[in-house]
């Protein structure tokens, strides 16, 4: 990547000076140059020439929306931080709205601006390094249940998690319960963005994704679905098809955790689907929905090898054996994930499993899916 110039603009001198003195920390930086006056901007916009501005934090968004939208052909080439004393969800949807490219809390960390310099690096990448760029497929598995209380999110938390682990590839999971979505839950994350706030700005490329999507410490990023089950109400199928499709750009595995049931959300995505879990209990009410659900997959003409059958606490004491229930469904069921006095305690805690306890029985049960997936060449160990 080239040497990335920049242009800082804030009323405050010694605010300038701060950020001057963290930019001199990073390898990449270019020539700097420094304005007290926000009309400035303009000249830089006019010129069109690849340059990452940083503004504030005593600019503010008011400051530069008339700007923004006058010269917003320009800011394919230039990308804005904005730097605010305070964030919220208000702001960040309507710096998004502008094209800015970041907003950061101020005072920042040298990590903060640093990983934002790398999301704006496209503009600063030679035409032949793009031409170069191979396209990256990426997979899309997908854990579905006809009957809730299986175990559904639990099983994709823990499996995103096990993924990155052992591929060290970027993973997403996606939250597709959009009124009682419980990914976020079982993470222990209280997202500041979610599915909702992402169709309201209504643009999937992968640098609002980058924004959007929430972090987890595991190294996955998650898409949850809305706080408010009453916003999960309003998201059209359509809208989740852009999500999605946006999603399969910024990641090497997106894992959808899908609500119980044939919804028409997940109907229309199914087919785009690489990989299905159909996840069930060892109770009568569940077996009896998956052989639903395996005869009406047929009917859909659904590609047989794409679905693995998943038996979720298969060694509780009931008067149901697994090849009896194999004999109902007429399939072989590819993996038996035992019952584990930890489940709960993880789940409570809201820390994943394969974290805090890899070697249990429930996480070698979870490499043994990531096994039925993954190329050979990619059968690593942990």
């Amino acid at each position: 990547m080239k040497k990335i110039p920049v242009v800082i603009i804030d009323r405050d001198e010694k605010n300038v000076e701060k950020t001057i003195s963290i930019l001199e920390l990073l390898p990449a930086i270019g020539a700097t140059r420094f304005s007290h006056d926000i009309y400035d901007l303009e000249m830089v916009l006019v010129k069109k020439i690849p340059t990452i501005v940083i503004i504030g934090p005593n600019y503010g968004l008011e400051d530069l929306q008339d700007i923004l939208m006058h010269y917003s052909n320009s800011l394919s080439s230039i990308k804005i931080i904005l730097l605010s004393k305070s964030i919220s969800a208000e702001l960040l949807k309507s710096a998004l709205k502008l094209n800015i490219h970041d907003v950061l809390e101020y005072p920042f960390h040298e990590k903060d601006l640093h990983d934002s310099f790398n999301r704006a690096e496209s503009i600063f990448t030679d035409d032949q390094e793009k031409g170069a760029e191979e396209i990256k497929p990426c997979e899309k598995i997908m854990f579905f249940s006809t009957k809730g209380g299986a175990g559904n999110t639990f099983l994709a938390v823990n499996f995103a998690i096990a993924l990155k682990v052992k591929t060290k590839k970027e993973v997403a999971l996606f939250d597709m319960n959009f009124q009682f979505g419980d990914v976020a839950l079982m993470l222990n994350i209280y997202p500041k963005n979610t599915i909702f706030d992402l169709i309201a700005i209504n643009k999937y490329d992968p640098e609002n994704l980058g924004i959007l999507l929430t972090p987890h410490s595991s190294g996955i990023k998650i898409l949850p679905s809305p706080i408010d089950p009453s916003q999960g109400e309003s998201i059209s199928i359509e809208a989740s098809l852009k999500v999605f499709e946006g999603l399969t750009n910024v990641c090497d595995y997106m894992i959808i955790d899908s609500p119980f049931g044939f919804k028409d959300s997940i109907l229309s995505i199914m087919d785009k689907v690489d990989h299905m879990f159909l996840v069930a209990t060892k109770d009568v009410p569940s077996i009896k929905n998956l052989k639903i659900c395996i005869q009406l997959l047929e009917r859909l003409s659904y590609p047989r090898e794409k679905t693995y059958i998943i038996l979720n606490r298969a060694d509780s004491r009931v008067d149901f054996e697994v090849d009896e229930i194999e004999k109902t469904i007429q399939r072989k069921i590819d993996i038996q994930i035992p019952s584990d006095r930890m489940v709960p305690v993880s789940v409570n805690k809201g820390v994943p499993i394969i974290s805090s306890a890899p070697r249990s029985s429930v996480g070698s049960s979870l490499v043994k899916m990531i096994d039925i997936i993954l190329p050979k060449k990619e059968k690593i160990k942990v």
